[in-house]
């Protein structure tokens, strides 16, 4: 097989662990669900002897990750996978996601071909997706008040006490249309899978090198999501306040005045996929793409 590009965030064959000497691997696990420990001691028993060193953290939150690991492998569902990418920082370190969870779009592993995936990667002959991630600050009288990084989507929205809100969208300093309703998300390729579809908004191929912009609710007929290039300057300016959300977690109150601009970050998060299951597969699969109604 011959691997394909890693420029423009296409799969290819990988992951690239140390030549001279065994990896060290980080165990990350979501400790709320009963399955996780068996599978840390599953994991510890197959990597024994094969790698240096190995560590388990299975702690919750976005607290930055310690040691130099080579490889992480994550229990839980997709929301282990989006913690990782956040405490990574600007580390590129690959990631097996595992799916101990309901749907597990990002963690793609299931547990049962979970060794098999191991080998092809310590083998450097697993597939590999990279996923670009999205970077934003929030502006507050000139001064960067919030300065962060996605892998799924920034969603501003209204406050509960407020019925709507209204948000001037702005493309590299060109007035483009102004947002009024609940909202509006903005959404990378490999977020658009999430909220963005469950607001109606399009799917993207994970290599795609585009953002949406859905808007939430929007007070007239006439408002449709837009599908841009990321390698992008944008501008989100708030007419009143609202609230900012940043893959599920919630970064804190915006003011009337605030601007969010929004931009390539220059990360990406490199995913250990299973070969045998494809995104269309994965449509399918977990999210009953493309199924007749009632077959």
């Amino acid at each position: 097989m011959t691997p394909r590009s890693k420029s423009n965030g296409a799969a290819f064959w990988g992951p690239e662990l140390p030549a001279k000497r065994a990896p060290r691997v980080l165990i990350l696990g979501d400790p709320s669900k009963e399955t996780v420990a068996p599978m840390v001691e599953r994991l510890e028993a197959w990597l024994d002897g094969k790698a240096l060193a190995i560590e388990v953290d299975l702690g919750m939150g976005y607290d930055p990750i310690e040691g130099k690991p080579d490889l992480i492998i994550s229990l839980g569902g997709d929301g282990m996978i989006l913690a990782a990418s956040h405490r990574m920082g600007k580390r590129r370190v690959p990631v097996i996601g595992v799916n101990l969870g309901r749907v597990g779009f990002l963690a793609g592993v299931s547990a049962e071909r979970l060794e098999e995936v191991m080998a092809l990667a310590f083998a450097g002959k697993a597939r590999i997706e990279d996923r670009a991630l999205m970077t934003f600050q929030v502006k507050r009288d000139g001064k960067t008040v919030l300065d962060s990084h996605v892998l799924n989507e920034i969603v501003v929205s209204r406050r509960s006490e407020d019925s709507m809100i209204t948000i001037d969208f702005i493309d590299e300093r060109r007035p483009v249309c102004t947002f009024l309703g609940d909202g509006v998300i903005v959404s990378t390729a490999t977020g658009s899978t999430a909220y963005n579809m469950s607001a109606g908004g399009p799917i993207l191929v994970p290599s795609l090198e585009a953002l949406v912009v859905q808007p939430l609710a929007p007070h007239t007929l006439a408002m449709r999501p837009l599908v841009l290039r990321n390698d992008r300057v944008f501008t989100l300016h708030m007419q009143n306040a609202g609230q900012l959300t940043s893959d599920g977690y919630l970064e804190g109150k915006l003011e009337a005045g605030d601007r969010i601009k929004i931009g390539p970050s220059g990360r990406r998060l490199t995913l250990v996929v299973d070969p045998k299951t494809r995104f269309y597969d994965r449509l399918r699969s977990k999210l009953h793409w493309g199924e007749t109604p009632g077959a």
